[in-house]
């Protein structure tokens, strides 16, 4: 409309008092809207494996007399998570392993890796700590995570490298199975 005005003010200059009142009467028609946002926070953390949410870890027996038991290690399972920082929360955050549930068998050790996040999903997905060596405290294991998602299922997110080794010979013993629950958590 603009446009049509402008080519009759450059025809004719008896139409440039037309011209200004239509454009004066164009812009008071516009309006202003309001969009209201809203961003959730967000922090949702899942242990994902092939099947199911269960590792089971044994030592193996040695294959010759003389040998010690060998350590057995697990790396079927995945970390998947998702933050969004907001208005109440920090910029980044930290997930933490435990053992919530259960003890280990004397003279026994069981070690978690979370490796470095793969490169599927978006965002800073933060950095492993390392390996670390479970009992029931809260330790790091991603770090300095901020606004990101991970992806689902198994080959996204960290993968988690369970460990188990015999620490003491002198205090190891044969024990019937033994169930733990490892807890992990995201929070500031």
């Amino acid at each position: 409309m603009l446009l049509l005005l402008l080519m009759k003010l450059k025809l004719t200059r008896g139409i440039l008092p037309l011209a200004l009142i239509l454009f004066t009467s164009v812009s008071a028609l516009a309006q202003g809207w309001y969009v209201n946002l809203s961003i959730p926070q967000v922090a949702i953390i899942a242990v994902r494996g092939p099947s199911n949410t269960n590792v089971s870890l044994g030592l193996n027996g040695p294959g010759e007399a003389g040998l010690g038991m060998q350590n057995t290690s697990d790396s079927t399972m995945w970390l998947n998570y998702t933050f969004l920082s907001g208005s109440i929360t920090r910029p980044k955050t930290n997930i933490y392993a435990k053992i919530s549930n259960g003890s280990l068998p004397t003279g026994m050790l069981l070690y978690l890796t979370a490796k470095n996040p793969s490169g599927f999903g978006l965002g800073n997905k933060g950095s492993s700590t390392g390996q670390i060596t479970l009992n029931s405290t809260n330790q790091k294991v991603i770090q300095n995570i901020r606004s990101c998602f991970t992806g689902i299922g198994v080959g996204r997110g960290s993968n988690l490298v369970y460990d188990l080794d015999i620490s003491n010979y002198s205090l190891a013993n044969y024990t019937a199975p033994i169930v733990l629950t490892i807890t992990y958590t995201i929070t500031d």
